[in-house]
């Protein structure tokens, strides 16, 4: 992965002025020829043909709010997660491959919280403590980085604003599938697909601007994820996010930085799967979530 190397050296070389969180950590999205973008299915076979070194896993969060910091246990929450994208769509596309046990994800909540800005112009995005006016809140909320909760049990608080016709295609979309009932020990999987805004405001799309995501450039990317094995209880067992801060949910100061690849020639996307993933690729997955438990 020569190619993947030299991406990451130049990413680093060439923005040390922008960086975010992790200090000197720069994730790569992984770019999609046109004839190889993932259908938000909540399949994830299509995803398959993209090496580790694109991957992101648990080993690389933080837990931020109930001090457990990076003490991980696989056996309790293991992820795999990869973040995509296509200069012809214009799409960011994020692909969780969870295992969790005790999943809760569509009758509880415990969510991948997203936040995308995608100009990586940072700043204050949410909450506004010194705002009284409700009005300008609402407009404010989300104008310039915006925060994905996607209730996967159904609609109304996919997006932390009024805006949630971003959540809807054209312009936002996601698909999820479990290999357990809610409660259960398993798999939850899930797909999705994002807008960038460098101006959104809630009124509708004639009223905000959407942005142009470029290979080269670097964008605003974060995700948490929210372990509550236990629905009785209140809060949630783990606040795991990529930044390492609490407070991303509202400042875009505290985002990661992803580099827009250029396609990986290494890759052999001739060779992407489109079916349902063999029982062999079940078991290879869940032998890797097990090494993280050794």
């Amino acid at each position: 992965m020569k190619k993947l190397a030299l991406i990451f050296a130049v990413s680093l070389m060439a923005t040390p002025g922008w960086a975010h969180l992790p200090v000197d950590v720069v994730f790569v999205a992984v770019q999609f020829p046109d004839a190889n973008i993932p259908t938000v299915d909540g399949n994830l076979v299509e995803w398959d043909v993209i090496p580790d070194a694109y991957w992101i896993n648990h080993e690389q969060l933080t837990e931020t709010v109930r001090g457990v910091g990076t003490a991980w246990d696989a056996t309790d929450l293991a992820l795999r997660a990869i973040v995509g994208w296509n200069p012809n769509t214009n799409k960011l596309y994020v692909m969780e491959d969870r295992f969790d046990d005790a999943i809760w994800v569509v009758t509880g909540w415990e969510p991948m919280e997203m936040v995308f800005d995608a100009d990586h112009s940072g700043g204050m995005f949410n909450v506004w403590p010194d705002v009284e006016d409700q009005d300008q809140k609402d407009l404010l909320h989300g104008a310039h980085a915006q925060n994905y909760g996607f209730n996967q049990g159904g609609p109304g608080l996919n997006h932390w604003g009024k805006a949630q016709w971003i959540t809807e295609p054209p312009y936002g979309q996601f698909a999820n599938s479990q290999t357990a009932d809610e409660g259960g020990e398993g798999f939850f999987r899930a797909e999705y697909m994002l807008t960038p805004f460098d101006n959104l405001n809630w009124n509708g799309i004639d009223q905000s601007t959407i942005g142009s995501l470029v290979e080269g450039n670097i964008t605003g990317f974060h995700f948490t994820i929210i372990d509550d094995d236990d629905l009785e209880i209140s809060g949630y067992e783990g606040y795991w996010t990529l930044s390492g801060a609490t407070d991303s949910y509202f400042q875009g100061d505290l985002l990661s930085d992803f580099l827009l690849a250029p396609i990986d020639p290494d890759i052999d996307w001739a060779s992407q799967a489109t079916a349902a993933p063999t029982a062999v690729e079940e078991i290879g997955w869940g032998r890797l979530k097990s090494t993280f438990a050794e």
